[in-house]
Order: structure tokens, then sequence, then C-alpha cells
């Protein structure tokens, strides 16, 4: 069996996420995925996001304390005398990029019970009217416009417009802390992080991991569905390639990230692909 860590760990609190059986494959993150209004303020990203970010920080807290060291790349070899070297990476998550989150209860709560809490660091304001006794904000995040309200609506829109033009006020910006780098596919994340755990645990083969009666990985595309399972590609002996899969949901490339890199990323507090850095080299 492929190794993807130096030495076996033991998970206490990150746990793969299987189907319920009351709840269809694309709901099983969160029924409200798609609501982005919080307490009447505004979410960049659904909130899935989110619980996969808080899921993938707590099992790279939960590595780093066992000192874990992720293999990355094995060696191969290029010819009869020559080989690559393996790449390794240790797990080890940047405190300092997550201050604000807690991570103690990171480790120990599950991502609702952390949420109600923290969910205040993920909001942004949603436009309002302000009341005569209201405070302006010197922050260069929010901008004051006066509007005449005896104008149609349709030309104040178009004022709108073509102040943005001019000025590019309305240029759309990453948070300063906390921007999701990269497109969100809910369950495309599910299967890298089911798949990432249950290699880890080193229980179940490839097939075990793809066939099992819980269906951690879930069918992304409804051309993958085949006879009602999971579509695996043959290898060159005509054998369904379940290696090949797994391989592609852990390993991922430089341009699509797989689960260890994903991981990785969060530690250095990135989610999902830190800018610069791919940890395959």
């Amino acid at each position: 069996m492929l190794k993807h860590s130096l030495k076996p760990v033991e998970l206490n609190y990150s746990k793969p996420i299987k189907e319920s059986p009351s709840v269809k494959p694309e709901q099983v993150l969160d029924r409200k995925r798609n609501v982005k209004l919080v307490d009447g303020k505004v979410i960049d990203k659904s909130i899935h996001a989110y619980r996969m970010w808080f899921l993938f920080l707590k099992l790279g807290l939960e590595l780093e304390q066992q000192k874990t060291v992720l293999i990355m790349k094995n060696s191969s070899r290029i010819n009869s005398w020559e080989k690559t070297e393996q790449i390794i990476h240790k797990v080890k998550v940047d405190k300092r990029k997550y201050r604000k989150w807690d991570l103690d209860q990171v480790l120990t709560l599950s991502f609702n019970a952390w949420w109600k809490t923290h969910r205040y660091l993920f909001l942004d304001e949603v436009s309002k009217v302000l009341k005569p006794n209201d405070v302006v904000l010197d922050d260069s995040n929010y901008l004051t416009i006066q509007i005449d309200k005896r104008r149609r609506l349709t030309d104040v829109i178009k004022d709108l417009r073509d102040l943005n033009d001019k000025k590019k006020i309305f240029v759309k910006k990453e948070r300063g802390q906390f921007s999701i780098n990269g497109s969100v596919r809910p369950l495309t994340l599910l299967n890298r992080y089911n798949c990432l755990i249950l290699k880890l645990q080193g229980e179940l083969s490839n097939s075990q991991i793809i066939e099992h009666k819980n269906r951690y990985i879930r069918v992304t595309d409804k051309r993958m569905v085949k006879q009602g399972s999971y579509t695996i590609p043959l290898n060159q002996y005509e054998d369904l390639n379940y290696a090949r899969v797994i391989f592609d949901l852990i390993s991922g490339t430089k341009k699509s990230f797989g689960a260890k890199q994903i991981l990785l990323s969060v530690c250095d507090g990135y989610f999902l692909k830190h800018p610069t850095k791919s940890y395959l080299d």
C-alpha cells in the first residue's frame, strides 16, 4: 500500500464524512451551503467553503501534534543508475495566521459550534442607508455616497456605473484576512478530504475506499456514473485503476492541488491554494 506519511498516524478528532441516507449527495456538507447572508451581513463564499477550511485546519493541528511528515512524492527511478529524490513536508501550522481562530477550540469543537463565535471573521457589511446620527467610518474598505432620492433608480445605477468607470471604486478586492484562493467545488473538495484521512489511517485499500458502503467518495459529475457507481478508469491491463483515482485526489499537480497540498496550504494560512508554493519541489 502506498505510504503518505513517514510514520503511522492515529486520528482522534478528524474523521471522514460519510454520506447520510436522508441527504442528497450534493447537500451533504451543508443544507444552506448557498446562503451567503449571515446575521444581516454577507460572506464572500458559501458556508461549506469555510467548513472545509476548518476541517483541514483541524486535521493539520492533529497531525502537527504527532510530528507528522507527509510524503509528497516518492522517489522514482529515471534509469538503471539514477533516481529522483523523495519529497517530504513536515506538517506545521502557522499559529500567527490563526491567532483569531482560537486553535484550541478548532481541534476539539465541531464546525457548527466554532462558527457561532467566529463567523464574524469572515463577514462583510451589506450596503445600507445611514441614519442622521450614524458615524461615517474612516476606513478605506467603505465608501460614502450622497444620492438624491428624487432621481429615478435607473439613473442612480447609471451614475454609480459611470463613477466606477472613472474612479474604479468598486474593483473587487480580496479580503485582507482569510480570503479563499481558488474555485470551491464542494464534492471534489470533500472527496479529497475523505481520501486523505482514510489513506493516512491506512486501514482500507484503494478499492475499499472508493466502494465503501458509507460512500466516502461521491460522484462529482453525471458522466462519472456507471451502473449506479463511481466510474473507475482502466489501467494498461484493462483492470479498474483505483490507484489512479486515489492518486489524483490526494497528490494532485502544480496546477490542480490534491488533498496533501491543500492541507499544507491551510497550515500556512491559505485556502485553497498557496499563492507561491506547490509543495512538490
